[in-house]
């Protein structure tokens, strides 16, 4: 049953988000066909600069449309009318978000690809020959500066950034889910929830920052900066490792929150 929810996931997302990459793909394609004719006239200087311009935004759009389809049909398949057939399924709500969450992570992932994908299409030929040089470079060059441990970076870096991308999904289906307990306005309380979320969030980053600006004067900041500039290479573990835990906290509570109103609190249309 769980294979079957996982495929009907991605046939959902796909219809969602197949579209949209195609229109990505198709404007990166007209912005490559435009730079190959390139020339001084203005009326070229205009067309181009606006394929640039319309590419660029489109890409940006396309990871938000991304983040809103896996938000829409999270809220659509559980906490609408359609609701009532998913909860009579034979399958436990941890399965639930399970799917959600995976195939939601796989059509980021991808839409990332998609968007790499039109970078290279638009940028085709010398430009993306002389960009992929100076990027083999600069990781060449920083494998041999770093050593080994320029690997564990890598590999630390990409885990923190897919667990990233978990935890982002779970905070907005811990949303969701908060806002389904409203009578009314359930998707109001759940973008309320969020953005003062945020802001808290913010708040905090803002007093920790102030905190650190008087902290900086005293010995103990002093000797954690010689530290840091003793071991350089330790330090920069300990600060992705630090990430990464913190981030797995964040998600483990968006997880208990949606996992117990899904379980506890179900309130469907």
């Amino acid at each position: 049953m769980v294979k079957k929810l996982f495929k009907h996931e991605f046939m959902a997302l796909s219809r969602m988000l197949v579209p949209m990459y195609i229109i990505l793909l198709g404007l990166a394609l007209i912005t490559r066909v435009i730079v190959f004719f390139e020339n001084d006239s203005i009326i070229y200087s205009i067309v181009s600069g606006s394929s640039i311009l319309i590419l660029c935004l489109g890409l940006v759009v396309g990871l938000v449309y991304t983040a809103v389809s896996c938000i829409i049909r999270f809220y659509r398949n559980l906490f609408s009318k359609e609701g009532y057939l998913t909860f009579t399924l034979p399958v436990s709500v941890e399965a639930h978000l399970a799917t959600k969450l995976l195939s939601s992570a796989v059509a980021y992932i991808a839409s990332l690809f998609v968007v790499f994908a039109a970078f290279c299409i638009a940028t085709s030929g010398e430009l993306l020959v002389e960009i992929f040089k100076a990027a083999g470079y600069l990781f060449n060059t920083a494998a041999t500066d770093i050593g080994v441990d320029f690997g564990f970076y890598i590999a630390e870096f990409i885990l923190l950034m897919f667990v990233a991308i978990l935890v982002g999904i779970l905070l907005f289906y811990a949303c969701m889910c908060i806002g389904q307990l409203a009578k009314r306005s359930r998707v109001l309380l759940a973008l309320g929830v969020y953005f003062g979320y945020y802001y808290i969030t913010q708040i905090i980053v803002t007093v920790g920052i102030v905190f650190m600006t008087i902290f900086e004067d005293t010995p103990l900041f002093e000797t954690i900066l010689e530290l840091i500039e003793a071991n350089p290479k330790e330090f920069v573990h300990i600060a992705l490792l630090s990430a990464l835990a913190i981030e797995l906290i964040l998600g483990g509570v968006y997880y208990l929150v949606a996992h117990t109103i899904m379980k506890k609190k179900l309130n469907l249309e």
